[in-house]
């Protein structure tokens, strides 16, 4: 997994250092682009400093803070590197603009590329690392499953120890002892992913204790989901674990980071989108009777009533329409009671299909972001009779602003079920980072571009 990650990178800095050379003869006048070649010399330092952030192999580190250390990494590498021209006899032969193109285009080739050769590798059975895990019940269960649908993470179980005898994954599963005497010895398995709330107290001690299993990494599991990662640091208090866990959202600095975020994108956005929107108006005009644009009342930040503006794409008796789709389809009104989304909505227009495949029905609602009301990113708006699939956590939700685009958005859209919906939100309030917005804006791009559960 090293190899494909240093592949990945070398090509990633290669990718960016030719079109930076590129886009300066584009621009400019010539350069003396066979000069630049010498800087392949560098790309050997690069990659040094990467492992020095613990990006090699990278395993089991979230995809956030991935990108995080990717940028900061590659930001000071080249600000150094433009720093060091200064004090070179040659500095007047390298060019700053090459340097700087370089840089910006670094950011995206970099994550880009190992996202391929991650994909590439998985393909051939040359990704991921062999674990084991450890435990019995429905959590193990769920975190085979869920280890083996996300391989980027880099961990692959493939046997099951001290488990129940049931799994729905073709996994082996072994007892402890079978184990030492039949796997361990020829196996590559160096990790174990531990079940801790499902394992007996003499399994702990072993692992812990008595290290007969030949596992040089042990990852506990806790079912204390609702923590997250990204805002937990570990603490070592004389051999009690500690966890500190901050509320990034409660912060009044970073607050005001994405509240100034949201203006200048949404400005950026609105402006560069402007031209689309008139032409959209005009389509709807043509597509069927009824107003252009789309006003909804929803639940804002402090749980105060906001309204939410979008592109019309429903018919206009649509409460109407509805029920009587719905009292003659019991496969769709179980489908509306799960997700309150139908995959073939009767409601929906021709113009308003395609405003939905491509997510450009929810660009009026940038005007909600420039108010105050929205941010970019955050939990999708709901309705009123929306805040009993919340429970307890809607007191959460009302902590922040409702966002045009999320992390339920990025993962699976409305293929994913309320529940997992309600979830996703929780923990995007919890975890909430600069980073994690960036990541979810990037990841958005990705599924309008797929159209991932958009319908």
């Amino acid at each position: 997994m090293t190899t494909v990650l240093l592949l990945a990178d070398s090509s990633g800095l290669f990718i960016a250092g030719l079109a930076g050379v590129a886009l300066r003869i584009l621009l400019y006048e010539l350069i003396n682009p066979p000069f630049y070649w010498n800087l392949l010399l560098l790309i050997p330092i690069f990659l040094a400093v990467i492992a020095m952030r613990g990006l090699y192999p990278a395993v089991g580190l979230s995809p956030v803070e991935e990108l995080r250390r990717l940028t900061i990494t590659s930001s000071a590498v080249f600000l150094l590197f433009t720093a060091s021209t200064f004090w070179v006899r040659s500095a007047e032969d390298f060019s700053r603009l090459v340097i700087a193109f370089s840089w910006i285009f670094s950011l995206a080739t970099i994550p880009l590329c190992r996202w391929l050769f991650r994909v590439s590798a998985t393909k051939y059975g040359g990704w991921g690392e062999p674990v084991a895990v450890i435990g019995r019940g429905p959590n193990t269960e769920r975190i085979v499953n869920f280890l083996l649908e996300r391989i980027r993470f880099g961990i692959r179980p493939v046997v099951i120890l001290d488990g129940d005898g049931h799994s729905s994954s073709s996994l082996p599963i072994l007892a402890i002892d079978d184990y030492l005497e039949q796997f361990s010895a020829s196996s590559k398995v160096q990790t174990a992913v531990i079940v801790n709330e499902e394992i007996s107290t003499e399994v702990q001690h072993a692992l812990l204790n008595e290290q007969k299993f030949g596992f040089r990494r042990l990852i506990l599991i806790t079912d204390h989901t609702w923590i997250g990662s990204l805002g937990v640091t570990p603490y070592d208090l004389e051999g009690m674990l500690g966890l500190e866990i901050r509320q990034n959202l409660l912060n009044p600095v970073y607050r005001s980071i994405k509240r100034i975020i949201d203006v200048i994108l949404s400005l950026a956005i609105g402006i560069v989108s402007f031209p689309i929107s008139l032409i959209i108006a005009f389509l709807i005009r043509l597509d069927s009777p009824g107003l252009v644009l789309y006003e909804h009342s929803r639940i804002g930040m402090l749980g105060e009533a906001i309204s939410v503006w979008k592109f019309r794409t429903m018919v206009v008796d649509t409460d109407q329409v509805l029920d009587d789709f719905l009292s003659s389809n019991p496969d769709a009104l179980d489908e509306w009671q799960k997700s309150q989304k139908l995959k073939h909505d009767p409601r929906i227009t021709r113009v308003g299909k395609f405003l939905r495949k491509t997510s450009l029905d929810e660009l009026p609602q940038l005007w909600n972001v420039l108010k105050g009301e929205m941010s970019l990113v955050g939990p999708r708006p709901i309705v009123r009779d929306e805040i009993i699939h919340y429970e307890s956590g809607i007191a959460l939700y009302k902590r922040v602003r409702p966002g045009i685009t999320g992390l339920w958005q990025v993962s699976g859209r409305t293929n994913v079920t309320y529940s997992d919906r309600v979830q996703y939100d929780e923990y995007y309030v919890r975890n909430w980072s600069i980073w994690l917005d960036i990541y979810i804006l990037l990841r958005t791009v990705w599924t309008v571009i797929r159209r991932e559960g958009a319908y």
